[in-house]
């Protein structure tokens, strides 16, 4: 297929939905602006059209994991739910573009496994079989992070749940829950990256599946808009679909 991350999107809504995913490899020729393909340069998709449609005929074949929702929509890359609401992109769109946003978001709208680092510091208190949960004021930089006012976030009232496991409660605002497939060696391994944040606080953890409900909320699925929604599960289908890349990359 020629297109950008979101045809690539709709052929594998489609594929799911008619219960051929992963029946053939697919492969894919980028071509859009660069904020249009954030999702293929991840995945190891070559930039160039030639180099792209010579993976198609002589590649092989990685085996990848997909994030599948309850509402029948599924998104290749993450999924982001922030207090504020969906960001809706600037501009005015037109064309296929505008359509296919559209459409996309029409169609969506309708598990702790993680590193053990230490005791599980959850808003229940336990550790799951073999994982942990990671809390603490700093990123990943040790550094502290940036005031969320600063940057126009608000907070959210959400129950999120990972694999079975409390992560947030409405109790305690949220401002943002942020879910990723990983790429690279990781891809593939069946799990998603999740950082709930909340005032104060920042909370990782790795999951196959997250739920989570409120009193109506908007998310992002590989930057389109969704909803709102009151309740949504996300679950890491592995290694159900193959893309074509090419020979030198490691390949499933």
């Amino acid at each position: 297929m020629i297109g950008s991350d979101l045809a690539l999107q709709r052929v594998l809504q489609a594929l799911y939905r008619q219960r051929e995913l992963g029946a053939d490899p697919v492969g894919l020729v980028p071509v859009g602006r660069p904020e249009e393909l954030v999702a293929a340069r991840a995945l190891g998709v070559p930039g160039a059209p030639v180099a792209a449609a010579r993976a198609v005929l002589t590649g092989t074949a990685r085996k990848l994991d997909l994030l599948v929702d309850d509402g029948g929509g599924v998104a290749l890359g993450g999924v982001r739910i922030s207090g504020g609401g969906t960001r809706r992109p600037g501009g005015r769109p037109g064309g296929w573009r505008s359509l296919w946003a559209k459409l996309a978001a029409a169609e969506q709208a309708t598990a702790l496994v993680p590193d053990r680092t230490g005791p599980g510091t959850g808003p229940d208190g336990a550790d799951g079989p073999g994982g942990s949960v990671r809390t603490g004021r700093t990123g990943t930089t040790g550094r502290p992070e940036r005031g969320e006012s600063a940057r126009g976030e608000h907070s959210a009232r959400l129950r999120v749940e990972a694999d079975g496991r409390l992560l947030a409660d409405v109790h305690r605002p949220v401002r943002v829950v942020q879910v990723t497939l990983p790429s690279g060696a990781a891809a593939g391994e069946g799990v998603m990256e999740i950082v709930v944040r909340a005032p104060g606080a920042l909370l990782r953890a790795r999951a196959a599946s997250i739920s989570v409900a409120g009193r109506g909320f908007g998310y992002e699925a590989d930057g389109r808009p969704v909803g709102p929604v009151r309740a949504r599960t996300w679950t890491v289908h592995a290694g159900c679909w193959g893309l074509l890349l090419p020979v030198t990359q490691d390949a499933d």
